[in-house]
């Protein structure tokens, strides 16, 4: 499985061009590292998934 950022809807059509398919999952975007600021848009990860 791999994880994409869910406000990069072009990226996740990309992959799902490419075999790969949205699981329905989600999991949270971690904020806790100062390095990266704050979001300005709300963020979560899309889990995508291929069968090899």
């Amino acid at each position: 499985f791999m994880t994409v950022i869910s406000a990069r809807e072009e990226l996740i059509a990309w992959y799902i061009r490419h075999g790969y398919h949205a699981t329905g999952e989600k999991r949270p975007f971690d904020f806790d590292d100062p390095r990266f600021g704050l979001p300005k848009v709300p963020l979560e990860f899309v889990v995508l998934e291929k069968k090899l």
